[in-house]
């Protein structure tokens, strides 16, 4: 019998913000994982990219910059542990206290900012506490409606463009269409319900995208799942 049931919410390697090189929990992760080091390393390429051609460009929004990065660090903060109940409650207590902000934020902006506003890495802070405002579906899916031209311009990666439109379909009681969304059933990783299911790989690799395959066992070593409890 299934005992545990508990969301995946955390970012899995946010586009423009992860590098192998300064986490060595993803490098060693990858190196179980091959057939995702080939993706992780594109994405590291594509946000190398960027970097480059924002170079020398001072964000205009500096403050507002600080303000994400600290945001989204006391949410990755939030989200390190051993996914107890009190974790959890403070993780969810973090996210509530984030959402009136990036709420305001976006409506400032008419959506995410742009980089030359808050830089490729304010951008990325930006999504994430978006990717974590669960307690408003509604505003997720109409900064997800809005998103096109930043992942064209490459200043959201095409990861969290994948990570979010899965969030907003969770979130509405609809079935993924990229197998991000994880839940821990028995101990163990598994996506929540999907859009044709036989078919998610190549969803995701026309978006240029790992096997789902070599998404869960970077997941799993990145972020082990909790155990299976034998309560009732």
């Amino acid at each position: 019998m299934l005992r545990l049931m508990t969301v995946l919410p955390m970012l899995l390697w946010a586009g423009n913000a992860w590098a192998e090189d300064d986490d060595p929990v993803l490098a060693a992760a990858l190196a179980q994982c091959p057939g995702a080091a080939v993706f992780v390393r594109a994405d590291e390429q594509r946000g190398q990219a960027l970097a480059q051609r924002l170079a020398g460009i001072v964000p205009a929004a500096p403050q507002l910059r600080e303000q994400l990065l600290e945001m989204a660090r006391i949410d990755q903060e939030a989200r390190v542990g051993d996914w107890s109940p009190s974790m959890i409650e403070k993780m969810l207590a973090v996210d509530a206290a984030n959402l009136p902000r990036i709420k305001q934020i976006v409506a400032d902006h008419g959506g995410l900012p742009g980089a030359r506003q808050v830089g490729a890495d304010g951008v990325s802070a930006a999504w994430l506490l978006v990717q974590h405002a669960d307690r408003d579906a509604d505003f997720q899916r109409q900064v997800l409606d809005g998103i096109m031209p930043r992942v064209e311009s490459g200043e959201v990666s095409a990861h969290d463009f994948v990570l979010l439109t899965d969030r907003v379909l969770v979130n509405a009681g609809r079935p993924q269409r990229y197998g991000s969304q994880l839940t821990a059933i028995g101990g163990q990783w598994r996506p929540q319900p999907m859009e044709a299911p036989e078919q998610v790989d190549q969803r995701r690799a026309a978006l240029g995208q790992m096997p789902l395959a070599d998404y869960l066992c970077v997941a799993v070593r990145m972020y082990p799942p909790p155990p299976a409890s034998d309560s009732p």
